[in-house]
C-alpha cells in the first residue's frame, strides 16, 4: 500500500528518532641434540620477519590451485604425491574377539542396510542451474520449488517428468534423454539452464571408477523424492533435513514422548527435521544412517503486535491475555530502544503479510465495526521487512502526490475508514527502489507472519534459544529408539506420512528399498584406567559410571606428589625444591551498563575458594588461617565508564613486581624454599560475552585481561561471576561449583591433581607412558570463525591453530602454541615450527626426546585426509630430521571427530544408568558395520549426560608406524578421556583435543585483547602487514613465565 502518489516522498518524525618409518628413536636420551640450538635460530616468533616477495612464486607443496593467497601459482606435480600415500591397515582381528578385553555387548544402530535394484539402470545426469531474478540459487528450500514449477509449465522441453529425480540443486536424473542436450527455459524472472553431462548406472554393481558421492545423492534424492515435492504438504525442505508440518498433536505413547513438534515464544514453533545419509563404503554394505534435529520454524498468521507483546512483557503470554489484558496496555504502550533493537533483530530478512483482516472499519454513518484480534487472516500483500519507521503512526509523515502532509494514522482514517486502534506503535517501512521510490508503511497491527510456516532466520532472543535446548531434547535413549524405530520402520506420525516408503511408486521404478530395521552391531565396554591422586590414593571405575568426586570427595584429595613444586626444567637434581605458594588479589569488573560504577557480592566466596584450594595440597597465603581469612594482596574496582584501561595494566604489573617482596615472604612464606604467585580473581558483574564483544561499543574486557595475563604480563588469573561467587559455600563437599573452579586453578597453575597409575592392569596405559620409551601425545585443531564473526571482519574474521603436547611421562601436563591464518584454512601455517616447539618443551622438562609421537588430529572430513595427512605427517618427519638424522620416532596420526550422524542404544535400556539416560555406557567400543572398508577406524563412546543420546566419537587411525596390538588404540584413547583437568568424569574427547580447542579459543580471546591492548596505545595494527601478524602471533601464545595450562 502506497501512502501518496510521490515519487520522491520522505517520511519524517515529529517525535524524533607414509609410508611408514620404524625404529624408536636411537638418540632420543641425548643431552646433546641440536633441539635448543634449532629452536634459537627459528625464532619463531621473531616480530622482523624477511619482507614479503613481490616476485611471483611457484606453488608449495599444499598450496591450492587458486588459493586467496597465490590465486595464479602453478601446482607442482610433487605435490600430487599426497595420492599415492597408504593409509594404515586395520589390524587383523578385533577387540570384541578378545575375551580378555572387556565387556561384550551387542546394540542397535540408526542405521538401516540400503538395497540397490538388480538389473542395473541407466539414467542420464545433467547439470542443472536454477535463476530468481538472474541470481542463481543455491539454497534447496528455494530452487526446488522454482524447477518443478518450470518443469511443469514447459512439457516439451521436460517429458515424461514422473522419472524426474531431482536433488533440489543442482542435479538432474532421468531415465530417458531430454530432447536437447542443453537448454534453457525462462517464466518471468525464474529460468532455468540444463546441460548433460554424464550416463549413469544405477544398480547393486558399483564400478571402481564411479563417483561414490554422486552415487549416495542419487539414492537420497530417490528415496526422499516423494516428501521433497512441493505437492507434499506435510514436509518442508531446509538444507539437509526434511521437516514435518503436522497439524494435528502426535501420539505420546507412539513415540515415547519423544518431542516433535514444540511450541514456543514470539510466534515461533520448533519443528522436528530428518536427514539421511547414506553411506557406500561401510562394512555392512550400502547403509541410510537416519538422524534427527529441531529448527525454529515460524507460526503461521503470527501478528507482530503479540510479538511485541511478549518482548515487553519478557515471556510468552496466552490468547486470553493478549486479547483481554494486553489490549488496553498497548494502547499506552511506548517502544523503546530495545524493543526496536529486538524486533530488528527477529525480523531481519523475513518476509511478512499485511492484511487488513482485523481493522476497525468506520461507516457512512460513523459506527465501528471492531474485530477480535484473533481474527484469523486470509488475505494479505507480502513483503520482506525492511525497517521500522522512527515515530509511530501518529507522527510519522509522508507527502501525497499533491504534496500535502499526512500521517500515518490520519491517511488510513481519511481515505480508508479505518481507525487504528494502535497509533502509537511504529509501522513496517518497504524498502524504496527505483521502481517504487515512493513512502510506504504498514501499521503494526496489520502485519503478521506469512501463513505459511517457513524455517526462521532472524536472531531469536536468549529465552527462545534456552526454550529451544530445554524442550527439544530427548530426555533419554529409549525415548531415542523408539522415535527412530518409528521413521526407520516407515510409519505415520501424527499426519505426517513415513519420510520412506518402500511402496511409494518412484522407489518401485527404480527398484530402492530401505530395510526397516536398525542394524545390530557388536561392542565391547572397555576397563576404566585407574585414577591415581597424591597420598596413594587410587579410584577405578568399575561400574562404568563415568564420574568420580575429587574436591567435593571426603576428604579431598590431595593433588599429586611433588607437583606444589616448581618445575625443574633443568633436571638438576641437586636443586632445591621450591614450593608455590598462590597469592590472591581480587579485579571487580562492573557491567558497562551499571551507571553507579559499583556492585556488591558476598566476599566470604573467595576465602572459601582459596580454603578449598588448600585443602587439595596447593598452598595458598593466609592473613588469619584460624579464621579461614586468606590474603588479599591488592584490590582494583574497575569501570569502563569511568577508568583508564591502563589502571588494569598498572594493577597486574605491581602484583607481579611486589608478590615476593620483603613485607610479603615474612608475612605469607612459610620457609625460605618458598615462592608466592600471584593469582588474581576477576570478579564480573555480567558476563563480557552479554556485550557480543564489542559490537555495542563495549570493549570485552574479559579478553583484555586474559591478555595481559596469560601473555603480555604473565600473571595468573581466574575469572568468575559475582553471582556465582555469592553462591560459594563454605564446605567444598556440598557446592559443586567450587569442584570446578579448584580443578581449574589448579590446572593452570601447572599443579597436577591426579594421573593414570602407570604400572597397573592398564597394559596399554603402562607402554604408552614407559619413561624408558616415552611418548609426546598431540591435540591439534583448527578453529574457524562463525558466519556472523566473518560479517564483522577483523580480528573475529581470522582462523587460529592450536598445537598442545606434554611435557612429563604421564601425559597429565601440557603446553599449547598457537598460530593465526586465514579464516577457514585448514591447512597449518609453518606446522613443522609448532611441532620443534612441542618437542623441545617435552625435552626440556623430562631430558629425553620421545620415541613416539601421537597425534591426535580434530576438524578433519574424510575427502581432507588425504592431502592434509600428507603435509602435516611429512612436517613431522623433517622437523624429526632437523633434530638430528638418526632420530627416527614413530609416528601415529589420529584423526578425532563428532561430526557424523551415527548413534548406538543399548537392546536392554537397563544394561545403562538410569542418571544416565540409559545411554551406552563410557567405554564403548564399536568396530564392525558401520566402520569403513576404506579406512582402519573405530567408534568410542566416551560421554556421559543426564539427558539426550550420547553420541560417539570417530576416530581414524591414518598413519601408524608403531603398530601395537589391536586393543592398544581404543583403549589408550579411553584412558587419555579421563584426564581432563577441568572435571572429575570422562570426557567425550581425548584431553589433548580438548586442550586444543580451548587453548584456540583463548588464542582468539588474545587477539581481541591485544587489538584493544594497541589501540589504548594508539597502535595500529593492520592484518595485511606481515610485521603486526607476527606480533598477533606472538600475543596468542602463553608468557615464557607462566608454567600452567592457562588456557583451561
Amino acid at each position: 500500500m502506497s501512502h501518496g502518489g510521490g515519487h520522491h516522498g520522505q517520511s519524517s518524525s515529529s517525535g524524533g528518532s607414509s609410508s611408514g618409518r620404524g625404529g624408536r628413536g636411537g638418540s632420543q636420551g641425548r643431552r646433546g641434540d641440536n633441539l635448543s640450538q634449532q629452536m634459537g635460530r627459528m625464532n619463531i616468533y621473531s616480530q622482523h620477519p624477511p619482507a614479503r616477495s613481490t616476485v611471483p612464486r611457484v606453488g608449495q607443496p599444499g598450496d591450492l590451485v587458486g588459493s586467496a593467497q597465490h590465486p595464479n601459482a602453478p601446482f607442482p606435480k610433487a605435490s600430487l604425491a599426497h595420492h599415492q600415500q597408504e593409509f594404515a591397515k586395520r589390524p587383523k582381528g578385533s577387540v570384541y574377539e578378545r575375551p580378555a578385553v572387556g565387556t561384550k555387548t551387542e546394540l542397535l544402530t540408526n542405521h538401516v542396510l540400503v538395497h540397490l535394484p538388480q538389473q542395473t539402470l541407466k539414467l542420464y545426469c545433467y547439470h542443472i542451474a536454477v535463476f530468481q531474478n538472474n541470481k542463481e540459487l543455491t539454497k534447496r528450500e528455494e530452487a526446488g520449488p522454482i524447477f518443478y514449477n518450470l518443469v511443469s509449465r514447459f512439457r516439451r522441453e521436460f517429458p515424461d517428468s514422473s522419472t524426474f529425480i531431482f536433488n533440489d540443486v543442482n542435479m538432474l536424473w532421468t531415465m530417458v534423454q531430454l530432447p536437447k542436450a542443453e537448454g534453457e527455459v525462462r517464466f518471468k524472472n525464474h529460468r532455468i539452464v540444463y546441460k548433460y553431462t554424464s550416463r549413469v548406472d544405477f544398480g547393486q554393481t558399483i564400478r571402481e571408477d564411479q563417483d561414490r558421492q554422486l552415487l549416495a545423492t542419487l539414492v537420497d534424492a530417490i528415496a526422499t523424492h516423494r516428501v521433497r515435492n512441493p505437492a507434499c504438504s506435510k514436509y518442508t525442505v531446509y538444507k539437509q533435513c526434511i521437516f514435518m508440518l503436522q497439524t494435528v498433536p502426535e501420539n505420546p505413547d507412539e513415540v515415547c514422548n519423544a518431542p516433535l513438534t514444540v511450541p514456543l515464544g514470539h510466534g515461533l514453533d520448533a519443528r522436528i527435521g530428518i536427514s539421511i545419509a547414506v553411506r557406500l563404503n561401510l562394512r555392512a554394505g550400502i547403509t541410510a544412517c537416519f538422524d534427527t534435529t529441531h529448527k525454529l520454524f515460524t507460526r503461521t498468521g503470527y501478528p507482530l503486535i503479540r510479538l511485541l507483546c511478549e518482548l515487553i512483557n519478557g515471556d510468552t503470554i496466552t490468547d486470553g491475555e493478549f486479547e483481554n489484558f494486553w489490549d488496553e496496555r498497548l494502547r499506552q504502550a511506548v517502544v523503546t530502544e530495545e524493543n526496536r533493537k529486538q524486533l530488528d533483530e527477529i525480523l531481519s530478512k523475513m518476509r511478512l503479510r499485511y492484511s487488513r483482516d482485523i481493522a476497525i472499519q468506520i461507516d457512512e454513518n460513523g459506527r465501528e465495526t471492531v474485530p477480535s484480534l484473533m481474527v484469523c487472516r486470509e488475505r494479505g500483500k507480502l513483503f520482506k521487512y525492511y525497517r521500522l519507521t522512527p515515530g509511530s503512526a501518529a507522527n510519522t509523515y509522508f507527502p501525497d502526490h499533491e504534496g500535502r502532509e499526512w500521517t500515518v494514522a490520519e491517511w488510513f482514517l481519511r481515505c480508508c475508514n479505518i481507525r487504528l486502534r494502535y497509533p502509537n506503535l511504529p509501522c513496517f517501512e518497504r524498502k524504496p527502489s527505483r521502481q517504487r521510490p515512493s513512502f510506504c508503511a504498514w501499521p503494526m497491527e496489520f502485519v503478521t507472519y506469512i501463513p505459511e510456516s517457513k524455517r526462521f532466520d532472524g536472531l531469536p532472543p536468549t529465552v527462545t534459544r534456552n526454550e529451544l535446548i530445554e524442550h527439544t531434547t530427548i530426555k533419554t535413549a529409549p525415548q531415542g529408539r523408539a522415535l527412530f524405530e518409528k521413521i526407520i520402520g516407515q510409519n505415520q506420525i501424527a499426519d505426517c506420512p513415513p519420510v520412506i516408503d518402500n511402496n511409494d511408486p518412484m522407489m518401485q521404478r527404480y527398484g530402492l528399498t530401505f530395510e526397516k530395521e536398525m542394524i545390530n552391531v557388536k561392542a565391547t565396554v572397555l576397563p576404566a584406567a585407574t585414577v591415581e591422586y597424591g597420598g596413594g590414593y587410587k579410584f577405578q571405575d568399575k561400574n562404568h559410571e563415568g564420574e568420580w568426586e575429587a574436591v567435593t570427595h571426603d576428604p579431598c584429595l590431595a593433588v599429586l606428589d611433588g607437583s606444589i613444586y616448581v618445575r625443574n626444567k633443568d633436571k638438576d637434581n641437586d636443586a632445591p625444591k621450591i614450593t608455590k605458594r598462590l597469592l590472591g588479589s581480587i579485579l571487580n569488573v562492573c557491567s558497562p551498563l551499571n551507571r553507579r560504577n559499583e556492585f556488591h557480592y558476598d566476599p566470604a566466596g573467595y576465602h572459601h575458594l582459596m580454603k578449598a584450594i588448600e585443602r587439595t595440597g596447593q598452598p595458598v597465603a593466609w592473613e588469619n588461617k584460624e579464621a579461614g581469612q586468606a590474603a588479599i594482596h591488592g584490590v582494583l574496582n574497575f569501570s569502563q565508564n569511568r577508568d583508564d584501561p591502563k589502571k588494569i595494566i598498572e594493577f597486574l604489573e605491581k602484583l607481579k613486581e611486589n608478590a615476593n617482596a620483603e613485607e610479603n615472604n615474612k608475612k605469607y612464606k612459610k620457609s625460605d624454599e618458598e615462592v608466592l604467585i600471584p593469582l588474581v580473581w576477576i570478579v564480573f558483574e555480567v558476563r563480557c560475552s552479554t556485550f557480543a564483544g564489542g559490537r555495542d561499543g563495549f570493549a570485552n574486557e574479559y579478553n583484555f585481561i586474559k591478555y595481559l595475563g596469560d601473555s603480555a604480563l604473565g600473571v595468573y588469573t581466574q575469572g568468575i561471576l559475582s553471582k556465582n561467587l555469592s553462591i560459594v559455600q563454605e564446605n567444598p563437599i556440598t557446592c559443586k561449583l567450587t569442584r570446578l573452579i579448584v580443578e581449574k586453578v589448579l590446572g593452570k597453575v601447572g599443579t597436577t591433581h591426579r594421573k593414570l597409575e602407570r604400572e597397573g592392569d592398564h597394559k596399554s596405559w603402562t607402554k604408552l607412558t614407559d619413561p624408558k620409551s616415552p611418548t609426546l601425545v598431540l591435540g591439534v585443531d583448527v578453529s574457524h570463525p562463525s558466519p556472523r564473526d566473518r560479517e564483522l571482519g577483523g580480528v573475529r574474521s581470522l582462523s587460529v591453530a592450536s598445537v598442545v603436547g606434554n611435557i612429563d611421562f604421564d601425559c597429565t601436563e601440557f603446553r599449547s602454541s598457537c598460530r593465526i591464518q586465514d579464516a577457514g584454512a585448514e591447512m597449518i601455517v609453518r606446522f613443522q615450527d609448532e611441532i620443534a616447539a612441542r618437542l623441545y618443551d617435552f625435552q626440556r622438562n623430562t631430558g629425553v626426546l620421545p620415541a613416539h609421537i601421537v597425534m591426535y588430529r580434530d576438524g578433519l572430513g574424510e575427502t581432507d585426509f588425504q592431502r592434509i595427512l600428507w603435509e602435516e605427517r611429512r612436517s613431522i618427519d623433517q622437523c624429526c630430521k632437523n633434530i638430528s638424522v638418526k632420530y627416527d620416532p614413530t609416528i601415529t596420526y589420529i584423526v578425532v571427530t563428532k561430526r557424523h550422524h551415527t548413534k548406538f542404544f543399548l537392546k536392554n535400556h537397563e544394561e545403562g544408568h538410569e542418571k544416565h539416560g540409559h545411554n551406552i555406557l563410557p567405554g564403548t567400543l564399536v568396530e564392525e558395520k558401520v566402520t569403513t572398508n576404506t579406512f582402519y577406524d573405530f567408534f568410542l563412546a566416551t560421554q556421559i549426560g543426564q539427558t539426550g543420546i550420547a553420541r560417539p566419537t570417530h576416530y581414524y587411525v591414518l598413519h601408524d608406524t608403531w603398530e601395537p596390538y589391536v586393543a592398544f588404540w581404543p583403549t589408550v584413547t579411553h584412558a587419555l578421556t579421563y584426564l581432563f583437568c577441568r572435571t572429575t568424569s570422562v570426557v567425550s574427547l581425548p584431553s589433548p583435543v580438548l586442550y586444543a580447542h580451548l587453548a584456540a579459543k583463548r588464542a582468539k580471546e588474545h587477539i581481541d585483547g591485544a587489538e584493544n591492548y594497541a589501540r589504548i596505545h594508539k597502535i595500529k595494527l593492520s592484518f595485511e602487514n606481515v610485521h603486526d601478524v607476527e606480533k598477533l602471533t606472538k600475543a596468542i601464545n602463553v608468557n615464557s613465565g607462566l608454567d600452567g595450562m592457562t588456557f583451561v
